[in-house]
């Protein structure tokens, strides 16, 4: 299975902690309530004929339909039943589809979801009052329509569809409350909600209760990140060793012009003693020529000092070069 139907397959499962027992159990009737909302919103097709009004859903991962079946048998006492076909296109996948025509209106108005106006854009907040059921709602907006790339692809993505430019705006506006950047877009007639960061990501995993899928996001995330710094840090090495080979080449080429034009003898005897050295030991750091300099001549030198005469050699030389 792929890393988004492990995710969808996890978050149909979850459970919450009794506070009291400790222990795991089943999710209260307003956490289905917001879940199901999520689900039926982003899923559901309205279809009105003269025997009233139905709803359609159509998913192609069998969890998701299970899950909305078992809801509907909870909350509303609704039995579903599924046809089963498959896609016409490449991949060939099941495809659930039910149709729900008991108490559809009760089902919809219960859920915020319809007015004596129609259907809505999406639920109120005054029915989505928790942090809790807020979270379940992502979790049933998942579930319909959302999609996460592997952590091991080269790029983090994760996207749910929206209804509308409203549905849309509404969660973005959840997944704020949560600190979690999102941005919406248009792609193929389909208005998409898409978070890019691999932190926002993990934390979007942890609010929906994915806790697995959570931990091994965020071990490959680590590991990625771990090796691009490695990388990071090689690159800035190679890079300082350019920087200081181009550097010790460069006074190399000063000091041998000096000498070959009898301009050696322009320099302090301080000077020349780096000068040597600096020919003896082309490409050597700073610090390993400080290193040589003290075992040589008995005298502490700093890495700066040693920079300050030979850029005095430097410019001796570059200043002989000019008027050549």
């Amino acid at each position: 299975m792929s890393f988004a139907s492990n995710v969808k397959d996890e978050i149909t499962r979850v459970k919450i902690l009794d506070k009291n027992t400790k222990e795991e159990v089943e999710l209260p009737g307003n956490l289905k309530k917001a879940r199901l909302c999520g689900l039926l919103q982003s899923l559901a097709s309205l279809n009105i004929s003269n025997s009233g009004l139905s709803l359609i859903l159509k998913t192609a991962n069998a969890n998701v339909a299970r899950c909305i079946a078992l809801d509907l048998r909870d909350l509303y006492g609704v039995r579903s039943d599924f046809a089963i076909s498959k896609q016409k296109n490449l991949y060939k996948r099941n495809i659930y589809s039910m149709v729900i025509d008991e108490k559809a209106l009760e089902i919809l108005n219960d859920l915020d979801l319809w007015t004596d106006k129609g259907l809505l854009d999406h639920p109120r907040m005054s029915f989505l009052n928790t942090e809790e059921m807020l979270k379940f709602y992502l979790a049933g907006i998942f579930l319909a329509t959302g999609s996460i790339n592997s952590p091991n692809t080269a790029s983090y993505h994760l996207e749910m569809k929206a209804n509308s430019d409203k549905h849309a705006e509404f969660i973005i506006k959840i997944l704020d409350k949560f600190n979690i950047i999102a941005k919406k877009a248009e792609r193929r007639n389909n208005i998409i909600v898409y978070v890019k960061s691999g932190e926002n990501i993990g934390d979007f995993l942890k609010i929906i209760g994915a806790t697995q899928s959570l931990f091994e996001f965020e071990e490959v995330r680590m590991r990625r990140d771990m090796n691009a710094n490695i990388s990071r840090f090689n690159n800035i090495d190679i890079a300082n060793e350019q920087k200081i080979q181009a550097s010790a080449d460069k006074q190399v080429s000063a000091v041998q012009f000096l000498k070959q034009n009898d301009l050696f003898n322009l320099l302090s005897d301080k000077e020349r003693e780096i000068a040597i050295i600096r020919l003896e030991n082309p490409e050597v750091s700073l610090n390993m020529l400080a290193d040589i300099y003290c075992r040589q001549s008995g005298n502490q030198l700093t890495k700066s000092g040693i920079r300050h005469r030979l850029d005095k050699i430097t410019a001796l030389a570059e200043k002989y070069q000019g008027k050549e």
